[in-house]
């Protein structure tokens, strides 16, 4: 983290308003306010960390994903009770991510559909997702095939089981 002594004044401030307004938290925020104070370089890294950044490539996937997951769920409802019959709806379910292991990409999808009130036809609170295992990977692979549907939004049976099966 590179500041001049002007933001880091600044920072170390808000530590010290911040050690009084939430005092079961003020041995950590006088710690914060040294460690800015003094530029301890490594322990700034760690501070550094409560800052989450996810790149626009990134948050671009997690909007993919989350519109794939709207367009099986448009799709499996539009087919035939037998087809339905066929795959358990909770196949086609979004379970979100692993907190233990993608925080800052369920905390993103808390905020697109907790705050942001965007794909609200998931029928899903983003905070209360947890999908206990790392998701990202099985994700990115039902979305390669999802893509490569000419009709995203009106696929067929084996089209979806195609994609829950990436």
């Amino acid at each position: 983290m590179n500041m001049n002594h002007v933001q880091r004044m600044i920072l170390s401030n808000q530590y010290e308003i911040m050690s009084k307004l939430n005092p079961e938290n003020a041995a950590y925020y006088q710690r914060c306010k040294t460690i800015v104070e003094r530029g301890y370089c490594l322990e700034m890294l760690e501070l550094e960390k409560e800052f989450g950044h996810i790149t626009a490539d990134v948050c671009q996937e997690v909007n993919d994903i989350l519109e794939m997951h709207h367009a099986l769920k448009v799709s499996y409802e539009n087919l035939s009770e037998t087809d339905r019959a066929e795959i358990a709806p909770s196949r086609i379910e979004f379970i979100g991510y692993a907190r233990a292991y993608e925080h800052e990409l369920a905390d993103y999808v808390s905020f697109l559909l907790d705050s942001e009130k965007r794909y609200p036809e998931l029928n899903k609170v983003g905070s209360e997702l947890n999908s206990e295992i790392a998701m990202q990977d099985k994700y990115l692979r039902m979305l390669s095939v999802w893509r490569d549907c000419p009709r995203q939004y009106k696929l067929s049976i084996q089209e979806i089981r195609n994609v829950i099966s990436a």
